[in-house]
Parts: C-alpha cells; sequence; structure tokens
C-alpha cells in the first residue's frame, strides 16, 4: 500500500514544515483505513530541491520510526529525469524508483534503471506502460485491442531489473485481463500487438523523459506536461484531473495558436506540436 506527499491541492513544495509531510502522509493513513503504509512517494518529482529537502527526508525518517510508513521513493516522468534519478540513486535514502517505462520508451532509461537496482538495491516500479491506453479507440485495432495491455505488461515485466508495474483499473474486468498476463513470457504475437499499436498512434504520442522541443519553444512553455494533461483529459477519461492540472501551469498554450512554430520538427517522435498544443488549449480551457 502506497501514498505520497500531497495533499489535495497538489504537491508540497521544498521547505514545507516537518509537521505538513507528516500530516500529509496521516491523513492518507485515516482515507486508507489503516495504521502504516508500505511506501511513500515524493511524487512527480521533478526538481532536486524537492527530492532531497532535508524537511521531506526528516519527515519519512519519524513516520518510519513511529510505524506509520517503511519505505521511501519517488516517482518521475521529467525530462530532467537523469539529474534526478543520478542524485536519488547517489543519495542512498531511496528504496524505490517509479518512472514511465513502455515500449519505445527514451533510451537512457534501461541504464538508469540497472543502476538503481545494482548500485542501491532500489525497487523499480514501470508506470505509464500502456503508452496512452488509446487501444480502446483506435480504428483498424480490434484484432489486438483484447490483448495490447496484457502485451504491454508482459514487456515492461520482461526486463528483471522491473519489480513490478503499476496500472490504472477502470472496470472489474481490467482485475481477470491485468492479472493473466503476470509471469508469462512475452512472445512474437505480444510484439505484433505493440508494433501494431504503436503504428496506429505515430505523431500523437508525446514519450516522458524526452523534452528534445523544449528548447524550442520561445514562450518556454512545459509542452511535455501540457500534452500530458491532453492524454489524461482525452485518453485516460480523467478529464478534471486534467483541467485541474492545466489550470494551475504557470504559462498555457494560448500562444500557440498564433506562433511561427519554431518547434516543428524537434520532436523525435514525429509529434506535430504547435497542433497538439492548440488542440490541447482548447480542450482543457473552461471559458
Amino acid at each position: 500500500m502506497a501514498t505520497k506527499f500531497c495533499t489535495p491541492i497538489g504537491h508540497l513544495p521544498p521547505g514545507t514544515p516537518v509537521e505538513v509531510y507528516k500530516a500529509a502522509v496521516e491523513d492518507s493513513l485515516g482515507r486508507l483505513g489503516t495504521d502504516y503504509v508500505d511506501l511513500v512517494h515524493i511524487h512527480s518529482c521533478d526538481e532536486l530541491d524537492r527530492l532531497l529537502d532535508p524537511n521531506v527526508h526528516a519527515a519519512f525518517a519519524q513516520l518510519k520510526q513511529e510505524g506509520k510508513a517503511r519505505f521511501l521513493g519517488f516517482s518521475t516522468h521529467t525530462p530532467n529525469l537523469i539529474n534526478v534519478a543520478n542524485a536519488a540513486v547517489a543519495d542512498g535514502r531511496f528504496d524505490v524508483m517509479m518512472l514511465a517505462y513502455h515500449p519505445g520508451i527514451w533510451a537512457p532509461i534501461d541504464d538508469i534503471i540497472r543502476r538503481a537496482r545494482a548500485e542501491q538495491d532500489m525497487g523499480v516500479v514501470a508506470m505509464k506502460t500502456l503508452k496512452g491506453a488509446k487501444h480502446r479507440g483506435l480504428t483498424d485495432f480490434e484484432p489486438y485491442a483484447d490483448s495490447y495491455a496484457q502485451a504491454a505488461l508482459k514487456w515492461a515485466l520482461s526486463n528483471p531489473d522491473i519489480s513490478c508495474a503499476v496500472i490504472s483499473f477502470f472496470e472489474d474486468q481490467h482485475v481477470d485481463e491485468y492479472i493473466a498476463a503476470s509471469g508469462l513470457p512475452f512472445t512474437p504475437k505480444d510484439r505484433a500487438a505493440l508494433d501494431a499499436y504503436d503504428a496506429r498512434i505515430a505523431g500523437s504520442y508525446c514519450g516522458p523523459h524526452c523534452g528534445q522541443c523544449l528548447g524550442a519553444c520561445p514562450e518556454g512553455l512545459p509542452i511535455h506536461d501540457v500534452l500530458r494533461q491532453r492524454m489524461y483529459f482525452e485518453d485516460y477519461g480523467w478529464e478534471k484531473e486534467g483541467l485541474s492540472q492545466y489550470s494551475k501551469l504557470p504559462r498555457n498554450a494560448a500562444a500557440c495558436a498564433t506562433c511561427s512554430a519554431p518547434c516543428t520538427g524537434s520532436c523525435p517522435y514525429g509529434i506535430p506540436i504547435q497542433e497538439r498544443m492548440v488542440r490541447a488549449h482548447d480542450l482543457l480551457t473552461i471559458g
């Protein structure tokens, strides 16, 4: 059982008092109806100040001593992954790392995972394994729609350095569907399902941990965050979450509609960035 150093209004910033960090976890314990959790995450950690905040580590040490939490982890899908992961591995206080991991993911991730396991014996949790989870709504994908999720999970778990995968359950059938993939080998049939999926989402999926487009934006927009929030809204069915996260951005994509688009061609995945950003703004803006 896991929770996060978060409150209903968002992540706790670096410098948050120890008592507030602890209260966030203790509130979670109350909602979960338990005396302790196995894991507490510094969630969606994009910066070293949050990762290494002395107060969050003091809070965790107290929670652990009090028997309210057993292990400390962090999760991230930031383009700053190398710096965050390297700092966590070097720090030595983290038990778990959770990061986006799916077929076609940013190449350096495998080495980061290997180092986390070899140097600190971290547990590594794969998230975003379904690569946008678009498989139920794709045209001409019916032959693979029922097997795609299992194929993606089997691919992730075929890496011996991956401890487990985290995946959202929306329907009762997902219990049987996902559990059935556990412990099974990755097969050529699975590879065919993944390849068919990739062919159908080409140009629409923003790869986590990449960030190659960010330097091309004259407005300094967090393109990866905007497109992830669009994914939450459009593909996951998490409309409120997408709207909420987008509303909290310091700068949104309103300027994209009239921009000269120097970002064009900067995405290694072939995403038409301006087009996707303009549509994201339309979807995620109320009023």
